[in-house]
């Protein structure tokens, strides 16, 4: 647009002045019209002019569509690929993992490094807008693209205070989202302790407290940028007066002949202070990119290994364990254990907090990695399967039971689709894990939404809910890590009696502090300090352990 005027001048030859500026547009349009084989007048100028920015406007609108789709698809394949690295994190890292960190990764860090590489590429494109008016501006006077370049080396001293603050504070708020996040994950899944005991506002006074850092050290980076826009004019207009005088004075230029390129200069100098606007920019981001390239690496470097094997899996016919180790740093949490369970066996293990038998039964789902010894699987290492496969023949139900913002029916099928079939599995399950009366007394009966984590269930009817997902899966093994300690004496019945059976027909695997639950094991193993002491079915434990005899006794057995 700077050279609307002019070029209509050359157009219309009789209202040109002349000089040196003017001499050189002049030569530059008639050759495009003669590449054009257009004669140069007033209607094909206009023409002309009118047709470029029809195509800027053209151009504009793929280009900005463009941008949107590929931001968002950035972020897409961003969080595809964080997803899937959480998905295969090992669990023996996502026990000590920053939960704060790995929700705001997952949430809030992405589009942040999107608007950072849109930063970023804004910084490119205008270094390109410059790059190309100062090939231009070098054809009608060379002086100005040295000046055009002198003032962008200036200006950048005085940004570089900028650079710094700003990444700085940039890595800050990253930290900061990190604490806070992993706070809110805290209010949600310990909110009932704090309404009960009175202690919210302690701990939401720690919240607000994270909140106030984050916004300061935003308001920060936005004051810096508030401050890099605010200089933007004042610093164009004085590079421009220091040229006006520069090529007045030491060039003897005519102030005519140095208003076209003053016009081009201005618009350089912008685009200058634009590049270094957007890249200030880039910085702010910085920590979100950082954090979001370190912890890909995180989770590509801590990937489960058991995720390796791809021979199929028919039946689980035999397990063998031989002597297993696991040891997180020095402590030894399993110091050789080895054991047989066979198909359909109902297998229990007994002992002290702290024994291992937790960790035991992890390993026998590939939960836990182990640290020496063999894991065979009817025969075979264990690491020659496809885990998933041998994953989806397993049944977990932990002293934490998993209970999903969903109705019952979602909560038990796991989102299956609600066929005829598939109800009349389900009535068969509900009654098996005795969840009829409780279920019948819900004015939605299975459409009943359970609430987060299961809020609105009581402990009992939380791991009854468990129990009947993982027999409605229809599993070859039970692994079940303390799952009645949550319920009453009468309920605790129900479900034993529930589980007596289907004895026989999957492997049961035990653990429970309530010997009633475990009496008609198959086979009982007693672990103390990581090692199985004693095996036998009751009451042959009761006669081989002094320890386990009187655990007996204290529980009136």
């Amino acid at each position: 647009m700077t050279l609307f005027i002019p070029l209509l001048q050359v157009a219309d030859k009789e209202s040109m002045s002349t000089n040196e500026t003017n001499d050189k547009i002049a030569y530059w349009v008639e050759k495009t019209f003669n590449f054009l084989h257009m004669d140069i007048n007033v209607v094909n100028m206009l023409i002309l002019i009118a047709s470029i920015f029809v195509l800027k406007g053209i151009f504009y609108y793929c280009a900005n569509k463009f941008n949107a789709i590929a931001q968002h698809e950035v972020a897409l394949i961003m969080r595809t690929r964080l997803g899937e690295g959480v998905k295969e994190l090992s669990y023996k890292e996502f026990v000590n993992a920053d939960v704060g960190r790995m929700q705001n990764s997952l949430l809030n860090e992405v589009w942040q490094v999107v608007r950072g590489c849109v930063e970023y590429l804004e910084a490119l494109k205008n270094g390109l807008f410059i790059i190309v008016y100062l090939i231009f501006a070098f054809f009608i006077d060379w002086k100005f693209s040295v000046l055009v370049i002198l003032g962008g080396v200036i200006t950048n001293f005085i940004f570089k205070y900028f650079y710094v603050k700003t990444q700085e504070f940039s890595r800050k708020i990253t930290k900061n989202n990190h604490r806070y996040g992993g706070l809110v994950v805290e209010v949600i899944n310990h909110f009932k302790y704090f309404k009960a005991t009175g202690r919210s506002e302690l701990f939401f006074n720690r919240l607000q407290r994270e909140l106030e850092d984050l916004v300061r050290n935003n308001i920060k980076v936005s004051t810096l940028g508030a401050l890099l826009t605010a200089l933007r004019e004042p610093m164009t207009v004085l590079v421009i007066c220091v040229v006006i005088l520069l090529h007045v004075t030491v060039f003897d230029a005519p102030l005519s002949g140095v208003i076209i390129i003053l016009l081009l200069f201005y618009r350089v100098m912008n685009k200058v202070i634009d590049t270094q606007n957007n890249w200030n920019n880039y910085l702010g981001f910085t920590g979100s990119i950082e954090n979001i390239m370190n912890y890909q690496e995180y989770l590509d470097r801590n990937k489960d290994y058991f995720y390796i094997g791809q021979d199929p899996i028919d039946k689980i016919e035999r397990i063998d364990l031989q002597n297993i180790k696991v040891q997180y740093d020095d402590f030894i949490v399993l110091d050789g254990v080895s054991l047989t369970i066979l198909k359909n066996q109902s297998v229990a293990f007994v002992g002290e907090s702290g024994s291992g038998k937790t960790t035991l039964i992890n390993v026998l789902c590939t939960l836990l990695p182990f640290d020496g010894g063999q894991y065979l699987l009817n025969g075979k290492d264990i690491k020659t399967f496809d885990n998933q496969r041998f994953k989806s023949k397993i049944g977990y139900i932990s002293q934490e039971s998993a209970v999903f913002n969903a109705n019952i029916f979602e909560n038990i099928t796991f989102w299956d689709e609600p066929t005829p079939e598939k109800r009349a599995k389900l009535e068969k399950i509900i009654d098996m894990c005795a969840l009829r009366s409780f279920i019948d007394s819900l004015p939605e009966g299975l459409d009943t939404m359970l609430g987060n984590n299961g809020i609105n269930l009581s402990g009992g009817q939380k791991q009854r809910i468990a129990i009947a997902r993982e027999l409605y899966r229809d599993v070859e093994i039970l692994l079940m890590d303390e799952a009645t300690s949550a319920l009453d004496s009468e309920t605790e019945n129900e479900i034993k009696e529930s589980l007596e059976s289907i004895k026989g027909k999957v492997t049961i695997i035990s653990i429970a502090h309530r010997l009633s639950t475990v009496k008609s094991a198959d086979c009982l193993y007693l672990l103390e300090k990581g090692k199985i002491v004693a095996q036998g079915n009751f009451e042959e434990l009761k006669n081989k352990s002094e320890y386990f005899r009187r655990l007996t006794e204290l529980q009136g057995m």
